[in-house]
């Protein structure tokens, strides 16, 4: 039985190091294991690895439990790469010249 377990998640096409860190003392053997690591696919299905390191009191640790979530839902774009998609504002056009500027444009004032 570990004393703390690290938990190590990494979405779709992301490093293991580079996912999220979570610390527990709840989990006692790899069926708890299993069980958390379902539980975090449930709440949070991008999710697409888990793995399970046990640390003993003398800072020792090995690999205690590793989860592949089967129903890996692929990020949502973000709205910046739909920014391209937007329509154009059309220019507005110059205004129309009154009479007076008309006369005074071509006297030279």
């Amino acid at each position: 039985m570990p004393d703390v377990v690290e938990i190590y998640m990494c979405k779709a096409g992301e490093k293991l190091e580079d996912g999220n860190l979570a610390v527990s003392r709840d989990i006692y053997d790899k069926a708890a294991a299993k069980t958390d690591a379902i539980k975090r696919c449930k709440i949070s299905p991008a999710l697409a690895r888990i793995a399970y390191y046990a640390i003993n009191d003398n800072g020792d640790f090995k690999p205690y439990y590793a989860y592949n979530n089967p129903k890996v839902e692929e990020p949502k774009p973000s709205q910046a790469a739909n920014e391209g998609l937007r329509k154009k504002r059309r220019k507005k056009k110059p205004a129309k010249k009154t009479l007076w500027q008309k006369i005074a444009a071509s006297v030279g004032f």
